[in-house]
């Protein structure tokens, strides 16, 4: 007697266990609309369903009310439903969404940090991008190179952005060098400078020859700063014909040593080049703050004499001079230099 009634028991649990089950599920679901007034959902489409299996524009997690027979609930807002992801391999910073039953690679910073996600399982770490920001991971700035179309974004080095290169750790078949024009590291690529293409002996700005030009780029101190080119072939005492190329002007340095610098430019180079469009001010060891490296570039044409960087951003003395714009309106308009 006692069984059967253990048996009825156990039945009218699972009963109740159904229907607590039937009652969550029902609270856990809501009702799919086509229309909305104000704060209320009219003309039903689905009823007692889950908002990503909606057809109509609007939900609620409101139960439905009657009235004159048309069904409505309040708490009335626009359907949300999270892009359903599809199984494509779309790259760093990207995911795989199903839009309009198509399958599309769209921008993703969620990407980067979602467990699911293969640019999660890569080793994440800092580094430095060609733009100076530092991101959190590789995958963090394909994402933001993606969302500001920036395709030509690339990674200098990896950690934080450095001012020099003390403490920039390149690879081993790089090393670091200051960019010239901008004087932020970059960790260059070796083989890049084959020494086998230009084999003659090359002379630096401070007097110093070397035995090719590979040698002498790869020869940074520990700042990252390199040797500049004066000339080619061993060094010598004095501007004499055929010292420098065609298109070169011999002149002196402030230690009034001989320099080949260039006076003739394209157009391209101009309007397009990084030495003339990113406006970081250069100082020169004429105690002249120059708007950017091709400024600086014009006025020792101008000048007649080469004109060393001796800092960027502002010049390190007080007897710093700002460049005079209306003495200088060549450097905007180039009228003192031949374009090819």
């Amino acid at each position: 007697m006692w069984f059967s009634s253990l048996s009825q028991l156990c039945i009218l649990s699972t009963i109740i266990i159904v229907l607590i089950n039937q009652y969550i599920f029902i609270v856990q679901a809501g009702n799919c609309f086509f229309q909305r007034t104000n704060d209320l959902c009219y003309g039903l489409s689905e009823a007692d369903t889950n908002e990503e299996l909606c057809s109509g524009s609007y939900y609620s997690d409101s139960d439905i009310k009657e009235l004159d027979g048309f069904a409505y609930a309040e708490n009335c807002r626009p359907v949300n439903v999270l892009p359903k992801l599809c199984d494509f391999n779309c790259g760093l910073g990207q995911q795989c969404q199903l839009i309009n039953n198509e399958e599309m690679c769209v921008c993703s910073e969620a990407s980067c940090t979602s467990s699911d996600s293969l640019s999660s399982k890569i080793e994440q770490h800092p580094l430095c991008a060609s733009n100076n920001m530092t991101f959190s991971s590789e995958c963090a700035m394909e994402a933001w190179k993606c969302f500001n179309q920036q395709s030509a974004l690339y990674k200098k080095y990896d950690g934080e952005c450095q001012k020099d290169c003390q403490n920039v750790r390149c690879p081993s078949h790089k090393v670091c060098l200051l960019v010239q024009n901008t004087g932020e590291p970059i960790c260059y690529p070796k083989n890049h400078c084959n020494s086998t293409l230009n084999p003659e002996p090359v002379c630096d700005t401070n007097g110093i020859t070397y035995p090719n030009i590979c040698v002498m780029r790869l020869s940074s101190n520990r700042q990252g700063q390199t040797p500049v080119l004066a000339h080619k072939g061993s060094c010598e005492n004095e501007c004499r014909p055929d010292l420098c190329e065609a298109n070169e002007r011999c002149v002196y340095s402030k230690q009034f040593r001989p320099v080949c610098i260039r006076c003739q430019y394209s157009s391209t180079f101009l309007k397009h080049s990084g030495e003339c469009t990113m406006n970081i001010p250069i100082c020169g060891d004429d105690q002249n703050l120059y708007e950017n490296y091709c400024s600086l570039l014009f006025a020792q044409c101008y000048k007649n004499q080469y004109i060393n960087i001796t800092g960027y951003g502002a010049c390190p003395t007080k007897k710093r001079k700002n460049i005079n714009r209306n003495k200088f309106k060549y450097l905007n308009r180039f009228s003192k230099l031949k374009v090819n």
